[in-house]
């Protein structure tokens, strides 16, 4: 059961990563932030949380049958995934786009 947790987070992480690719490719106001001085930051700050709410507000229960539980741990991973999820996609991309 472990490995099939981790091969579904890798799967997770694969597929936001590409549907930031997609985003970012196609609104030209994204690509500008994203290119911008400190880009990959504020792509973080918004695009973290974004995916941290999409899963736990609506993917999550939806497989699970029973509604979120918003605590401090909850609040934890919000913030979390700034720096653990939302930039490492952010830099990423960022690298993967400046040199096609």
């Amino acid at each position: 059961m472990a490995l099939v947790g981790v091969l579904m987070h890798f799967i997770t992480a694969f597929w936001w990563s590409a549907v930031f690719l997609v985003f970012v490719t196609r609104v030209p106001s994204v690509r500008r932030v994203h290119e911008s001085a400190n880009g990959a930051v504020k792509i973080a700050s918004v695009y973290g949380p974004s995916i941290w709410l999409v899963m736990s507000l609506a993917v999550i229960p939806v497989l699970t049958r029973r509604p979120p539980v918003i605590n401090s741990r909850w609040w934890v991973q919000f913030f979390g995934h700034v720096p653990f999820v939302g930039f490492p996609i952010a830099w990423a991309t960022r690298r993967s786009l400046a040199h096609p």
